[in-house]
């Protein structure tokens, strides 16, 4: 018999309550908590591609870079004050095993690990099998057409990937896929078609990556691949929206977001909820592209960057 896919969707829709009493007290104390951290834990990769999110690594030295004890106190602290999922970013967050061990210690969080999954083996899935508030999030621009350079079907990262997807289903682990959504490619990755095949996967969700006018502003990123061409109007954002809403209904079991740079989400059940982003460096951002900087973690604890942020009350 056929296992049915992990409905993920439900379980993060009626679990939380324990986060989010915390936020609610916090707020009370005039702390803002938000739902999402970004966590820039690696600036090494193993790969070198076009059009990647995070093309420039903006530290230049190992030692300004937040050590494992410092990444450890901020996933205890984030649990505490009641944050709900941080992704796990880099560079390669696979290269960063120790601090990733620890991250598996805060069971009331959620990581989303993002990676290319070129460097997922065999000890890797039955880490990740045994740590299950880790979910692998399979970067899938290398099956969307928007690196033409590297990606594609033909390509060697479409066929790890493939691969990586399939030995994740085969154990049953929660995981899912981030892409990249454009002008050009939307029409081929927001389709029943592209989510069926990763259904058949027992794929558990989609993050859809949307670049916006914050990409312009991002300090230090120098990204040669990407002018600016294939950002989504405001007409098409809209059809997005109503595309995703559609999708909803189709495939209920899987949790289908969208997240711009200037930290807009849209995707249920967070629809109201921020990204705020910390470098690899320490640094604490309002948003994923950096915007403005609240403080740096070398400095302060994460409690005192949040006091005293004026922003609405998240879910």
């Amino acid at each position: 018999m056929k296992k049915e896919i992990f409905d993920f969707y439900s379980y993060l829709r009626i679990s939380g309550t324990q986060a989010a009493a915390r936020r609610r007290e916090a707020e009370k104390a005039g702390i803002h908590v938000p739902v999402f951290l970004q966590a820039d834990i690696s600036a090494r990769c193993n790969l070198s591609c076009p059009g990647c999110e995070n093309g420039c690594v903006r530290t230049k030295h190992q030692e300004e870079l937040l050590e494992l004890e410092q990444w450890d106190g901020l996933f205890r602290e984030a649990e505490q004050l009641g944050v709900r999922v941080i992704f796990l970013t880099g560079g390669e967050p696979l290269m960063e095993r120790e601090i990733l061990e620890r991250a598996s210690r805060y069971q009331n969080c959620w990581f989303l690990v993002f990676t290319k999954g070129t460097l997922l083996n065999e000890k890797y899935n039955q880490f990740f099998s045994d740590h299950r508030n880790l979910v692998p999030m399979l970067c899938l621009d290398a099956c969307s057409n928007i690196n033409l350079v590297k990606g594609g079907k033909s390509s060697y990262l479409y066929e790890n990937l493939m691969y990586a997807m399939d030995a994740l289903s085969r154990r049953d682990i929660v995981y899912g896929t981030s892409v990249t959504l454009t002008s050009e490619n939307r029409h081929r990755v927001l389709t029943r078609g592209f989510l069926d095949g990763l259904n058949r996967r027992k794929c558990n969700g989609v993050l859809y990556l949307i670049k916006d006018e914050a990409e312009e502003n991002t300090a230090g990123t120098e990204n040669l691949f990407w002018d600016g061409s294939l950002l989504l109007n405001e007409e098409e954002k809209e059809e997005v929206k109503r595309t995703l809403k559609e999708l909803w209904e189709d495939y209920h079991d899987m949790v289908l977001y969208t997240l711009s740079r200037s930290g807009r989400f849209f995707g249920r059940p967070f629809e109201k909820s921020e990204v705020y982003r910390i470098s690899a460096d320490g640094n604490v951002f309002n948003c994923p592209a950096g915007l403005e900087k609240l403080g740096n973690l070398k400095e302060k604890n994460l409690r005192s960057i949040l006091q005293k942020q004026t922003v609405p009350v998240d879910q």
